[in-house]
């Protein structure tokens, strides 16, 4: 009998691998296996536990788009297939409410009112095809916010979470430097086919080397204080990280992620150790000084002194952007619409690929796209995350780093969203707010159970 199973599983496996080898020539095969896989896991892990383990291969693949897709079939990748597919499993196990504080519930609501609001704009859009595609993305994003919160529901998820997200830089980092180093980048770039000194610049396993830069921004500061760094070869990899992180902004010319990234690093810095602060403060102006650092240096300087175009152009969408507000009255030309409409005003070589003029301002694209109520919405829900986290942080300002993370990233989101050409569209500063309000929810959760025991105890 013993033989026999034995024989059953190899002549399994065996099998599970022929099909992917058939993959290779004939795509459509590929599909079996990745059900079998499922009806697999099935076996050996509950719905709830699938459902877990669904939601953070989903996070890990967000950040690889395309790039984790069937080959050949570049528009089937790996997060789009497993969005619904995990939507699915956490509808399936969700059970009630009880787990979101009525804070966090509260900013759920205001989510909600932003799409509501964005979608009754559908109704007068002149563009409704991209006004759908739109509301997609809107919807998506509360996803991701939402079941960041239901499924960070401890520490110690969260610092499962950074172990992985740590995985995702180091691996980002390494193809930034392949790409600094030989300006050839993976398909998905947007730098693919690019001449002269832009090709040298990083993207990773983003479209673009703002949107590489600002996820650094965003998940490094994630990855410091969540990854577990007791010994020597964690603290170093915290050092190491930070240092080509700061690298790679420096590399991607993003002006706002370099000063964030500095600034964050610093705060960090200062909140373990004031000492070792100020003495990295004082000897910034001496590192500079090495003729190893002369290039960086020289590199930070053309991205200030050099990108007047660049800035000229976008001040040039804002003002047109406004010019739109003002001409609905401020209520709005639609979902995705405003990007369609500005590219009457610029020439075809100054659109993007679809015809399109992307806002480069995220607050100012929503009040043009979905009117002043919708905006609201969104603007409360951004103002009261600022606010719960400069109260969390101002209440434990003395204890572990993890209290101010929820306020640095919800500082960093406005100019984040100035860099980044599409915010809505980025599944990763979704995930970022997910993060925060799962540090909140947790936290508000604990101090009412603590303050429900004082009460008792005093009873």
């Amino acid at each position: 009998m013993v033989y026999k199973a034995l024989t059953l599983k190899a002549i399994f496996v065996l099998s599970f691998l022929a099909l992917l080898a058939a993959g290779v020539i004939f795509k459509e095969v590929l599909v079996i296996p990745f059900f079998i896989g499922i009806v697999v896991f099935s076996l050996f892990f509950t719905l709830k536990q699938l459902a877990e383990m669904t939601w953070i291969i989903l996070v890990v693949a967000s950040f690889f788009g395309s790039i984790l897709s069937v080959p050949g079939y570049e528009s089937l990748f790996l997060y789009r297939v497993l969005l619904p597919v995990q939507a699915l499993l956490f509808l399936l196990t969700w059970k009630d409410w009880s787990w979101l504080d009525r804070r966090v519930r509260v900013l759920l609501l205001l989510l909600i009112g932003w799409l509501v609001a964005a979608a009754i704009t559908l109704i007068w859009a002149q563009y409704q095809v991209a006004g759908f595609r739109n509301l997609y993305y809107i919807i998506e994003a509360i996803y991701l916010i939402g079941t960041g919160v239901y499924y960070l529901d401890s520490k110690k998820k969260l610092e499962r979470l950074a172990l992985l997200v740590c995985g995702v830089i180091i691996i980002n980092i390494g193809i930034g430097v392949y790409e600094i180093t030989t300006g050839l980048h993976l398909k998905k770039s947007a730098l693919v086919g690019a001449i002269g000194n832009v090709q040298f610049l990083p993207s990773g396993t983003f479209f673009n080397p703002n949107d590489f830069a600002s996820f650094l921004v965003l998940f490094l500061p994630f990855v410091l204080v969540y990854m577990r760094s007791e010994t020597i070869f964690g603290k170093t990899m915290k050092i190491v990280l930070s240092l080509m992180s700061v690298y790679i902004i420096v590399a991607t010319q993003s002006r706002i992620a370099l000063v964030l990234i500095a600034g964050i690093l610093l705060l960090l810095i200062l909140k373990k150790s004031w000492k070792w602060g100020l003495m990295i403060l004082l000897a910034i102006p001496l590192v500079l000084q090495l003729p190893a650092m002369q290039e960086i240096t020289e590199q930070v300087n053309r991205t200030y002194t050099e990108k007047n175009n660049s800035t000229d152009f976008r001040l040039e969408i804002t003002n047109y952007t406004w010019q739109t507000v003002l001409d609905s009255h401020f209520v709005g030309v639609g979902p995705g619409n405003v990007q369609m409409q500005l590219a009457q005003y610029f020439p075809a070589d100054e659109q993007n690929e679809e015809g399109n003029v992307s806002v480069h301002n995220f607050l100012l694209e929503v009040l043009a796209n979905y009117g002043l109520l919708s905006a609201l919405c969104l603007f409360l829900f951004l103002y009261l995350i600022w606010y719960f986290s400069f109260r969390l942080w101002r209440a434990n300002k003395m204890k572990e780093s993890w209290y101010m993370l929820p306020l640095i990233i919800s500082v960093a989101f406005p100019f984040i969203s100035f860099a980044s050409s599409t915010t809505l569209e980025k599944s990763y500063v979704w995930i970022s707010f997910g993060i925060i309000l799962a540090i909140l929810n947790h936290y508000f959760k604990r101090t009412e159970l603590k303050n429900e025991k004082n009460y008792t105890l005093n009873m």
